[in-house]
């Protein structure tokens, strides 16, 4: 019996249809400007033989570099070459200079396990920013759910705030507010969450808090638009895209991937496990793409101590990224 092929898209920022592709399990697929290739990306900047995209048969896609001419980026860390890592959908990754989007309509396929991790608590009443006096006495606020493995977390109401209003503000701004209405939808979702209970607990049956977050976000910014109608401020665009659960899909996993790299990011630097200059060496070479010479140059560092300090402090944000993920949805 024949398993079913699971699909894979590439959205490419400079064409409308996605590139794709329908992986058999265990299948492995190369990425570039050759003809023979699966996945075909026209772009000279492009290897003809850029890197490969492997399915393991469970639903999870691998990625890796094929010693391309011109890099791949993964969530803005280039890869090394023959360096391989997980893909999942809302993923950006640049071959060359042509951007795309990943996305995995079948879904992404199982998490990987995780060590689970304490409740964490932090922020505090005192530790008031403006505008948001009406969380002042919500000390922490406790996100819990049950079987299904995923967050259960106590966090301070700041670190909240903090940490979920840009990414709303993004997918509210691009659903078509304008950017003080964007700002007061980030706020009420944020108030609401607060308003519910001192210590606001929800059901895994109503999904896993990165689809729960998506689904309160488009609450209020329905509710918002009901209740003013012509008044809402939708900015230059003057177009809601609210009600297509396709376009919401698919941006709502661009700023969740996009916030999950941030935090990962904070989370790895503030650490403290890497000194300065590793993290400028991480920055310039891993991110910023500037040459292993020139970053050694400027660091007065080797070319081998700066790759190696670029894919310690890779793993630790992509296994920062895995948790997130993993927690949260």
């Amino acid at each position: 019996m024949n398993q079913p092929r699971i699909r894979l898209e590439l959205q490419v920022e400079s064409i409308d249809e996605p590139v794709s592709y329908d992986f058999a399990p265990g299948e492995e697929v190369t990425i570039g400007r050759d003809e023979s290739v699966g996945l075909k990306l026209v772009d000279d900047t492009v290897s003809r033989r850029h890197a490969a995209v492997h399915h393991l048969g469970d639903g999870k896609f691998l990625i890796k570099d094929l010693g391309s001419r011109s890099g791949t980026n993964v969530n803005w860390i280039r890869l090394e070459s023959g360096e391989s890592i997980r893909i999942r959908t809302g993923d950006r990754i640049r071959f060359g200079s042509t951007e795309s989007v990943v996305r995995l309509p079948a879904g992404d396929g199982p998490d990987e396990e995780i060590a689970p991790v304490k409740p964490e608590i932090s922020g505090s009443a005192d530790q008031a920013r403006p505008d948001v006096d009406e969380f002042k006495t919500r000390g922490s606020l406790l996100l819990r759910l049950n079987a299904s493995g995923t967050l259960e977390r106590e966090i301070g109401w700041r670190d909240f705030y903090d940490r979920y209003v840009p990414l709303i503000k993004g997918f509210a701004g691009r659903a078509g507010a304008g950017g003080e209405e964007a700002e007061d939808v980030a706020h009420e979702v944020v108030a609401n969450f607060f308003r519910a209970s001192h210590r606001f607990e929800y059901d895994a049956s109503s999904g896993r808090f990165r689809g729960y977050l998506k689904a309160a976000t488009l609450n209020a910014m329905r509710a918002r638009w009901r209740k003013r109608g012509d008044q809402v401020n939708l900015g230059e665009n003057n177009e809601v895209r609210i009600d297509d659960p396709g376009y919401v899909d698919d941006v709502w996993a661009q700023e969740w991937t996009r916030s999950v790299i941030e935090r990962a990011l904070e989370a790895v630097r503030s650490s403290g496990n890497q000194s300065e200059q590793s993290w400028e060496a991480f920055d310039l070479y891993g991110r910023r793409g500037v040459p292993a010479t020139e970053v050694a140059e400027r660091l007065s560092m080797s070319p081998e101590a700066i790759r190696q300090a670029k894919s310690r402090i890779s793993r630790q944000v992509r296994a920062e990224i895995e948790r997130i993920r993993t927690e949260e949805g």
